[in-house]
This record gives C-alpha cells, structure tokens and sequence, in this order.
C-alpha cells in the first residue's frame, strides 16, 4: 500500500486528469492559530479528508456500481459502457483502479483519518474525534463492502499491512461507532466548527452541541446499516440489532439531518456526477438505466427529472444492453438534473435510508405492520409519490420495501449492498465477454496495491475464492458462477 501522510484532494475530475480541487482548502475555513499547532495541524487535515470521501464516494466506484444495479447504463463502447459490462480487472481504469484505492486509503483518507484521531484524542477534543471516528466507519466500510478483506488494522504501520477479515471489520466498525457515539455525547470539545464541511451552516445557526446531536444520529443509523450487511449471513440477530441502532438513527423528515456530501458551483468544489458529466471528456458516455426507468416511469414516480434528462420523445428511458431499443428512447445525461447540479449535495446517510432499514429488518423478522409504517414513513418523504403500503404483506411487502429503497438511494454505492443480500430488484445481468454469468460481487484488488503488498492474492485466486463474493455474501444472486 502506497504509505502517504499529506493532505491530496483527489476529485473526479483529478482522477481522470481534468480538474483539481485545491479550492477546497481555501477561504475561511482554514483560518489557523499558530498558538494551538494541534488545531492548526487538524483543520486542513480534516477538511481534505472530507472532500477526498467526497471523490471517493460519488466518483468511478459509484459510478460502476450504479451501472450494476441498473440505474444507469453506458454508451460509445468506452469505459462507461465496458463498466457496465463488467469488462474490468486489477488494472481497469474503472473500478479496481489504483486511484480509487489510493482516494479511499492515501491523503484524504483512511490513513489521515486516523492521524486526525490522534490529534484530537491529543487535544480532548471528544467533538472532533467523535466526528473522525464516523468517517473511518463510513470509509472502511465502504471499502470493504468493494473489495472484501482489505487492509485496515495494519495500515499506516506495516509495510505490507495484512487483509482483515471482511466480518471482524465489521465488528471493528460498530466498535468505532459506538465510541463516535460516547464521545459526541460527552460534550466535551468545540469540534470542526465551520470546517465539518457537511454541518456547517447547522454549527453556525444551531451550535456545536447541535452539530453533535445529528452526527449521533448518523452514527446510529450507520450502524444499523453495517449490521444489515451481516444480515445475510447472520439472520435474526443482525437484524434485530438493526432495528435497535435504526430507532435511535436519523429522524428528521425535513432532510436537514441527512449525510450529504458538500459542493459549490466553483469549478473544483462541484459534485464529481457533474464534473464528469462536463470536465472529463466522457460526459456523453453515460445514460439513464433500462431497470430503474422502466420502475418508476411504471409508477409515474416525481423524482425522474430530478435524476434524469427527457429523451428525444420527452419522456424517459435507458439502456440495458439486452433488449434492442430505439436510441432515442434512452435518456442521456445531456442536461443536468438536479442531481446532477454542481452544487447537489449526494446523500450518504439518509432519513429515508433509515426509515427503510427499519421496514426491511420489521418484515425480515415478521413483523409486517411495522414494516409497512415505516415504508410508508419512507413514501412520505416524496412529494406527489402515490404509493401505500397499506394491505401489503410478506414477500410483496419487502419486494416494495427494497424497490423503494433502490430507487431512493439512487447515486449511492450502498445500492449494490441492498441487492446482493436481497436479490431485489430482479435484474437480468448484462451482456458481457468476460464470462461472468450473474452480476460481479466485488471487486478485483487494484494492481499496484498486489505489487506493493504479498498479503494481496493474485486475480486467478480472487475469481475462484468464493465465488468471487464477500464473506459477508452467502449466495443469492452474485456470480454464483464466474469465469
């Protein structure tokens, strides 16, 4: 692993050599004090981390992961297509590339993430520390939700830092949540202030106690979240265990108290979708998903131009690569949705999200009323969505619990996690060459990463190694068979 201690914005458009991000780390946020080198040391740290997960969380990886779930597609036989497809392998510029690996654990990631730990345990600071302690869960869960066992207990120590077990990571996660959440309610230390990039205007309105007071509710809905993606092997206990840490979660309606990343109409500081929708070159690769459209134009759903562009005929459709579709049909991102927009903020962590573990964990475990309430809580956070809940039962019930859930959490890698533990919705895989006869279940470790470190297995071994899914993934509908 690539050992690099300094502050590096890496944003989607850095990765693909258009843009940098260097004004993230300008202007008033970053007015330090020589007299308190510890704070002065962390403010920048900080915020290019945040704006480093930002990359990570919304650049190929999200992009790629968006296609397997088909709610986008690819066109002009590039990258974006060959995504879709899943022509990718350890030296892919998509996915598996060293870049992505680099934003998630190099500058800007996990391994400043700890240094700001230690500097905030340094200075008894609980606030900035709590907040840290949420964005290493965020990052190593994301990570290894890609890639499986990866590098986590070792890093920034070892030179060839071991792989940790996929599901001790999860363990460690809720560990590190459950200490986010003691020292948040501590009360002890001014935190980040301005410089918590997501919270800003909440510290500056609200205060530092309400900047606490929301980061607990992330944390909690975070761990209900981790424990879903344990559900599929552990059954009962992960998802009662889900419920418990989802009713403590994000419980604001309004949206003001999601997790969402944070852009400006500054030409480095704008959502990756829209800097690779403008700046990379590739922009007119991307388009609408088949799946996704087919569903909600089906239910007449508000949100597809908040998602996508009208095609030629002024409706909406997408690309599938199976069923042969008149191109004017498909809808290209040749406009830009609100999702879209520079400064669109891409939820991470979601009131709806929340509401919607609880409707899956209420009907995992038999209880359907519940689960129905809490759908419907879901529903309601989408104005002029005419779906009820009401009178559905069983595996109709959860079908609806998960197809609202794919489409709410459009934009986000966690989509992926959703339909390999439920198979939901019911995708047919897309025309490939590479062999793979269901939808890849993670991804191939990045080259430079197995040439730098032993402990990372060769391909040939990664493909055959269960399946070439998580360990966290029983079976279900991920590449059962593989080339």
């Amino acid at each position: 692993m690539r050992r690099n201690t300094n502050v590096a914005l890496v944003c989607l458009g850095l990765l693909l050599g258009t843009a940098s991000c260097d004004s993230f780390l300008t202007g008033n946020k970053l007015s330090e004090n020589p007299n308190l080198p510890t704070i002065a040391t962390i403010q920048p740290l900080f915020v290019g981390i945040q704006a480093g997960q930002f990359a990570f969380q919304e650049g190929t990886v999200a992009m790629m992961m968006c296609e397997w779930v088909q709610a986008c597609a690819g066109g002009n036989g590039r990258f974006v297509q060959q995504a879709a497809q899943y022509v990718f392998n350890e030296t892919s510029n998509i996915g598996a590339n060293g870049g992505d690996w680099l934003t998630a654990y190099g500058g800007g990631g996990l391994i400043d993430i700890k240094t700001i730990e230690a500097l905030a345990l340094g200075a008894s600071d609980s606030t900035w520390l709590g907040i840290a302690e949420i964005w290493d869960a965020f990052t190593i869960g994301t990570i290894t939700d890609m890639w499986g066992d990866v590098p986590y207990s070792e890093i920034g120590t070892a030179r060839q830092p071991v792989l940790d077990n996929q599901m001790t990571l999860y363990a460690n996660i809720q560990t590190l949540l459950d200490n986010a959440i003691r020292h948040l309610s501590s009360g002890v230390g001014a935190g980040p202030e301005a410089r918590d990039l997501v919270f800003a205007n909440l510290w500056a309105t609200s205060g530092v106690a309400a900047q606490r007071a929301v980061w607990i509710r992330i944390a909690w809905t975070l761990k209900a979240r981790y424990f879903m993606h344990t559900a599929e092997s552990l059954g009962t206990p992960a998802y009662t265990a889900a419920i418990a840490a989802a009713l403590n979660g994000i419980s604001d309606q309004t949206g003001d108290g999601d997790f969402r990343s944070f852009h400006t109409t500054k030409n480095s500081e704008r959502n990756m979708w829209a800097q690779f929708q403008s700046s990379s070159g590739f922009g007119t690769d991307l388009e609408a998903g088949k799946a996704l459209t087919d569903y909600m134009n089906a239910r007449n759903d508000p949100r597809r131009p908040d998602y996508f562009c009208p095609n030629a005929g002024g409706g909406y459709g997408g690309d599938d690569y199976n069923t042969v579709v008149d191109p004017d049909s498909i809808s290209l991102f040749e406009c830009q949705p609100a999702r879209f927009a520079d400064n669109a903020r891409i939820p991470y962590a979601t009131y709806a999200e929340n509401e919607l573990i609880l409707a899956e964990a209420y009907s995992a475990t038999g209880n359907d009323a519940l689960a129905q309430t809490h759908l419907n809580n879901a529903y309601a956070t989408v104005p002029g969505l005419a779906s009820s809940a009401t009178g559905v039962t069983g595996t109709a019930l959860l079908d609806s619990i998960m197809l609202e859930k794919w489409v709410a959490l459009f934009q986000n890698i966690e989509t992926i996690n959703d339909y390999r533990r439920t198979c939901i919705p019911n995708l047919t895989p897309s025309t490939n060459s590479q062999g793979f006869a269901n939808i890849p279940g993670r991804l191939f470790y990045p080259q430079t990463e197995r040439n730098a470190n032993q402990n990372i297995p060769d391909p040939s071994v990664q493909l055959t190694t269960h399946a070439f899914r998580n360990r966290a993934d029983v079976a279900a509908c991920t590449n059962s068979a593989v080339p």
